[in-house]
């Protein structure tokens, strides 16, 4: 992707987004509802036309192409299969329609279904099918035309929580075992972190930061992706650093950093603590007012207020004791982000 643009009108929705993306790599476009994620994934698959910039897949470009002569396949949110078609018809349709040996549509159709475990559903009907099962469909339909790329929009936001999980999992492995280059969308940045060899991040049309999910959780370069990777979301405190390189926070305490600030004296700065990175601790530099505690079970998750109102999250060990109303003190381990 080389400087994509998309305007409608005088409004700009895509603002350069430019991306190599290697052979074989999963990247996962992430982001808020607006932030111009489809519309970059609509454009590759050659569904909206890009106002400036260029597209190359592997040695073309196909810019310009139609849909058709991309070499993509596309796994839709809705699944969009044809409800009188049997598991198999819709599988094949598009093969059928570019005119392959009937021999060689039934090999591929098998061969599919046996990675994905539809053997015994092909002679269903969409509607006699579980949403797992219709998604899976849709990806045995992609997977037939054995496309260069495969394009994701959003596929399992349709599902229940426990089945999501077990579909990424295996769109993962299945994207792995076939070895072909996939761009997914999602709005859901737990989905993006697992799923991903690299990210890319939108906001307002603007590609935040592209790269490793680790990467991006250990060195967000925006507070925009600070605030968006990992879950709950970094606690972000205002602060002024002090002549010796700490933080005074505004919220009362100084704390000491892990590499002083040094030549930085009286500059307004954002201080960044992960949830995970807050622990319990005997005369810890936050005092707060637990309001509300989610025990998840292995760990717990405490809403809690500081002392001038302002609000701070941590993730406890699920062994720790909280109640609402509780007062706590917290501490930082040494590898918060600043």
């Amino acid at each position: 992707l080389d400087q994509i643009q998309k305007r409608f009108g005088d409004t700009t929705i895509l603002h350069g987004i430019s991306c190599d993306i290697r052979d074989g790599e999963f990247i996962v476009v992430v982001g808020p509802s607006g932030c111009g994620k489809s519309t970059l994934l609509r454009i590759v698959a050659g569904l909206e036309t890009a106002s400036a910039g260029s597209i190359h897949i592997g040695e073309r470009e196909v810019t310009k192409l139609e849909p058709k002569d991309r070499d993509i396949a596309m796994v839709f949110q809705n699944y969009a299969l044809y409800p009188h078609m049997t598991v198999a018809e819709n599988m094949a349709y598009g093969l059928k329609n570019r005119g392959t040996d009937k021999a060689e549509i039934e090999t591929r159709v098998a061969q599919a279904a046996d990675i994905l475990q539809l053997g015994p559903y092909l002679s269903r009907r969409p509607k006699q099918l579980s949403g797992g099962q219709r998604q899976r469909v849709a990806m045995g339909r992609a997977i037939v035309r054995e496309p260069k790329l495969f394009l994701f929009d959003e596929p399992l936001s349709n599902l229940d929580a426990k089945l999501r999980v077990q579909m990424r999992v295996e769109i993962k492995k299945l994207q792995q075992r076939l070895g072909v280059t996939a761009l997914y969308v999602t709005h859901d940045q737990v989905e993006a972190m697992t799923m991903a060899d690299r990210l890319i991040v939108m906001k307002d049309g603007r590609a935040e930061q592209i790269g490793a999910p680790l990467d991006l959780y250990a060195r967000p370069e925006t507070v925009f992706v600070a605030g968006f990777i990992g879950s709950p979301a970094m606690n972000l405190l205002p602060g002024e650093v002090t002549a010796e390189g700490a933080v005074r926070l505004a919220c009362g305490p100084t704390l000491d950093l892990p590499q002083p600030l040094t030549g930085m004296a009286g500059r307004k700065v954002l201080l960044g603590v992960r949830p995970e990175h807050l622990g319990v601790r005997p005369g810890g530099a936050f005092t707060v007012t637990v309001d509300l505690v989610e025990a998840l079970g292995a760990d717990t998750l405490v809403y809690a207020t500081l002392a001038d109102g302002s609000s701070l999250t941590a993730r406890l060990d699920g062994a720790q004791v909280v109640a609402r109303g509780d007062q706590l003190a917290l501490t930082p381990a040494n590898t918060l982000h600043v």
